[in-house]
């Protein structure tokens, strides 16, 4: 994967469900299901930045 390519793949999977707790957390006064869902995406994000293989 190219260097933009592995931006836009942290981008989507790490920095996007970052914004997207902090939002859960000041609109939706921490609710349970959406901070879990939200670490569940980064983690799936981290996962996936970890474990993918270069194959250029």
């Amino acid at each position: 994967m190219s260097a933009k390519g592995k931006a836009i793949a942290g981008l989507v999977g790490i920095v996007l469900p970052a914004a997207l707790l902090g939002v859960a957390i000041v609109y939706f006064a921490s609710n349970p299901l959406a901070v879990i869902g939200t670490i569940t995406a980064m983690i799936g994000g981290g996962m996936y930045l970890l474990t993918y293989q270069e194959h250029e």
